[in-house]
């Protein structure tokens, strides 16, 4: 879980009226970057002492403010500062970003705290510590549930089991130890390949939209897999427009392009060529919420 700048939705452009100077009502912030009443910070419960270092602590505070009866919102007329250190004073052996994601999800995203553990396996063996006195401080503050934060503070956000196709990891049913892997390129133009699985989520997770089609990749949603070239899939900017981006899961698990060409590989980058039958054109989803074409 990472907090990302979005362009503004349509409804809280219509709720300010045109008016920029107006403050924008946000659904999470970035961490160290904002303002609070002294003692509605620790009426609120300050923040989760068992978590580590840093990370997360921004989410986790964001949502508990509008799940709790609060209001979140950026000052559109302030001008912040933020000096980075050249070195970090502190160090820890141990995985504190997942730990802290952990204590999150398990104290506010109720039954969606799932989809969490299927983006982020490697969270579930992660000691979290005790999280007994922020359960308590929930329920004290009763607090709103997280489907409530969804429908009412962010439904824009995409949720798994309504907004994609299917997501996780994209197993190649030929050569079963082998994913499709971004290979360490993050962004457009680099291509697509496949490596070792590793159940790790990350450049291995991928999700398939429901409205367009498009396999997005999971650590940045605003690029997706583009057949460019028959020998070449690459990174490409979503756009929504179908052509290239586009793909349909079939029920033996092909992934064709909307000319009906097959999603396959040289071993060691992905191809789209014409359909065979072959394991080699098929891919296992981690998880598939609807059911395929035939």
């Amino acid at each position: 879980m990472i907090f990302r700048w979005k362009s503004l939705p349509e409804r809280e452009i219509k709720r300010r009226g045109g008016d920029n100077s107006m403050e924008v009502r946000s659904p999470t912030m970035a961490g160290g970057l904002f303002a609070m009443d002294r003692d509605y910070f620790f009426e609120l419960g300050a923040y989760d002492l068992g978590m580590d270092i840093w990370g997360s602590e921004n989410l986790e505070i964001s949502f508990r403010i509008w799940m709790c009866g609060g209001v979140l919102e950026i000052n559109t007329c302030s001008t912040i500062a933020h000096v980075y250190r050249k070195t970090f004073p502190y160090s820890s052996k141990k995985d504190v970003g997942h730990k802290n994601a952990k204590r999150l999800a398990e104290v506010w995203l109720d039954e969606y705290k799932d989809f969490f553990y299927q983006i982020s396996p490697p969270a579930k063996d992660v000691d979290m510590g005790d999280i007994s006195h922020r359960v308590e401080l929930r329920q004290n503050l009763q607090c709103k549930s997280f489907r409530w934060f969804l429908d009412n503070i962010y439904p824009e956000m995409e949720v798994p089991s309504r907004d994609y196709i299917a997501h996780g990891e994209m197993r190649n049913m030929g050569q079963k130890n082998r994913c499709i892997d971004n290979l360490g390129g993050w962004k457009p133009p680099s291509r697509m390949g496949l490596y070792t699985c590793h159940g790790q989520g990350g450049s291995q997770y991928w999700q398939m939209d429901r409205k367009t089609n498009e396999i997005k990749q999971s650590q940045n949603y605003e690029y997706c897999l583009d057949a460019v070239k028959d020998d070449q899939i690459q990174l490409g900017t979503c756009h929504g427009h179908g052509g290239n981006q586009f793909w349909v899961l079939n029920t033996i698990g092909e992934i064709k392009t909307s000319s009906g060409m097959c999603l396959g590989h040289d071993n060691t980058f992905l191809n789209v060529g014409a359909c065979t039958g072959s394991a080699e054109q098929r891919w296992q989803w981690g998880f598939v919420f609807i059911t395929p074409q035939t």
